[in-house]
Formats: structure tokens, C-alpha cells, sequence
């Protein structure tokens, strides 16, 4: 459930300077999706998320809660997220593991919960070759959004392409995963035993983009400066030449002019 605060102030934590109500489009903009039945939730985001959000909500134990979202190029989206111990089921370790992934990666996430029970599910992948793995696991964003055994984090994120959704880009919704289950990944946090509540700010700001044809005019435009810049100085270098030598057929040497006005006296 997302909860909309009353209070008109603004919540500010860390680098978030996010107002505590919503923009009354962020219902569309942005869904919560539990890990144990994603499959029946028909609320993904319909939208581009381009306002601030402010959202809250409770993780049970041994479970996790995303928040999907449809991030678009054109936008820095700066996350800041706070985790801490529910009152009425307070957990052991209130620290979590939190990602931010793409939609095929969150589907194989799910399917790791599903089948975290499985005799020798975790052993049988890890018998699996380094460069095959990838193709059954799933990864946070960039291989660099993953922030384990945590109660608080700060971190921004852009994209840059719109492509296809296979390289990252695209129209494809972004979830953000609060993690509080002992997953495959041998550096995340065992189950904190209790239910965590999740306070996350996400403050939203446009940016320029620089087309993307720039870097290939940056990257050619020095091997071309290497074989025109010698053309053109070899070109003036000989132009002039050509100058110098036409003055000097043109001008008459003193002595023969000399010699001219003798023979006319004579």
C-alpha cells in the first residue's frame, strides 16, 4: 500500500528534498509488488516517472516488496532509502539487502524465491561455469546497484539510451527490490527475523542529454585532423611557392634594363 502523507512540509533526507504529498499522477507512475505473488498483480506503472515521490510500506519477514517504475532518459533520479524496525514485530537484524534491477531480471528473481525450497536449487547453480551463469541469474542495474546488509542508502541513476529493452534501455519498468530473505548472493544478508518498515524518497530532476552521435564525431574526428591537417598545410606551402616564383618572372633585373637604355643611345 502506498501511503500519502498529510503534511505539506517537505521530507528532506540525505541528498532527497522530496515533498511529503504526491503529485496525484503518482499513482500510475509507480506500483509496490510483492515477491510471493507478482504474477497476480495487474498494477504496474502506466507512466513515465518524471516528479518526485515519497512512499512507505512494510516488508514482511523472509519476503521482499519492490517498487516498479518506469525510468526514462532526460531525468537523474536520485534514491534514498531508509530501512528500519517494525513496532509490532520488530526483527532481530533490521539491516537489508536493497537492488535496483530490470523487469527480465526481476522475473528470474522470483523465480529464485519460488524455488529457494528446492533440494540443491543454490548447489546445482553454483556448479554451473562462471560465463554461464548469467544466463540463468539474475543482476542488478549495471552490475553496481546492489547495496547489501543496509539500513540506509543513497545513490542517483540516469539512462542514457532509450533502445532496446535487452541493453538496459527502453520502455521497460525498473523495480527497486527490498530484500529481506536469504537470497543466492553470497555477500546479502541472512532474514532479519521480523518485519522492517521502508521509507523510500526518490527526487527527480531533468538533465541534458548530449546526443549520442557525439561521441563518434569526438572519437573520428582525430584520425581525420591527422590526414587533412598535413594536406591542407602542404596545399598552402606549395600555393605559396607558386606566388613567390611568378613575382620573380615578372620582375626585370637592373642589369638587363640597363644594358637596353645603352643600346637606344647608341
Amino acid at each position: 500500500m502506498i501511503l500519502f502523507s498529510p503534511v505539506s512540509s517537505a521530507q528532506s533526507t540525505g541528498s532527497c528534498d522530496v515533498p511529503a504529498v504526491n503529485n496525484p499522477t503518482t499513482s500510475d507512475s509507480i506500483s509496490l509488488e510483492s515477491v510471493e505473488d507478482p504474477f497476480w498483480s495487474d498494477d504496474s506503472p502506466l507512466y513515465d516517472l518524471t516528479s518526485d515521490v515519497f512512499v512507505d510500506f512494510t516488508v514482511d519477514n523472509d519476503s521482499a516488496t519492490s517498487v516498479s517504475m518506469k525510468l526514462v532518459p532526460g531525468y537523474m533520479y536520485t534514491f534514498c532509502i531508509s530501512i528500519t524496525s517494525n513496532q509490532e514485530d520488530p526483527p532481530v537484524n533490521p539491516s537489508s539487502d536493497i537492488y535496483l534491477m530490470t523487469e527480465p531480471n526481476w522475473d528470474r528473481y522470483v523465480i529464485d524465491y519460488e524455488m529457494r525450497e528446492g533440494n540443491g536449487f543454490f548447489e546445482a547453480f553454483d556448479e554451473l561455469p562462471v560465463e554461464w551463469r548469467d544466463i540463468d541469474d539474475w543482476l542488478p542495474f549495471r552490475d553496481v546497484h546492489a547495496y547489501e546488509d543496509t539500513t540506509y542508502v543513497e545513490f542517483s541513476v540516469a539512462i542514457d539510451s532509450s533502445g532496446s529493452g535487452f541493453f538496459g534501455g527502453g520502455d521497460i519498468p525498473y523495480y527497486l527490490v527490498i530484500d529481506g530473505w536469504e537470497n543466492r548472493r553470497h555477500t546479502n544478508t541472512e532474514a532479519s527475523g521480523g518485519d522492517i518498515d521502508v521509507e523510500v524518497l526518490i527526487d527527480v530532476e531533468e538533465r541534458l542529454n548530449i546526443p549520442k552521435f557525439t561521441a563518434t564525431l569526438l572519437v573520428g574526428s582525430l584520425p581525420l585532423a591527422c590526414i587533412i591537417m598535413p594536406m591542407i598545410i602542404h596545399m598552402r606551402y606549395m600555393a605559396t611557392g607558386r606566388e613567390n616564383v611568378e613575382g620573380e618572372e615578372r620582375r626585370e633585373l637592373p642589369y638587363l634594363d640597363s644594358e637596353n637604355r645603352n643600346s637606344q643611345d647608341t
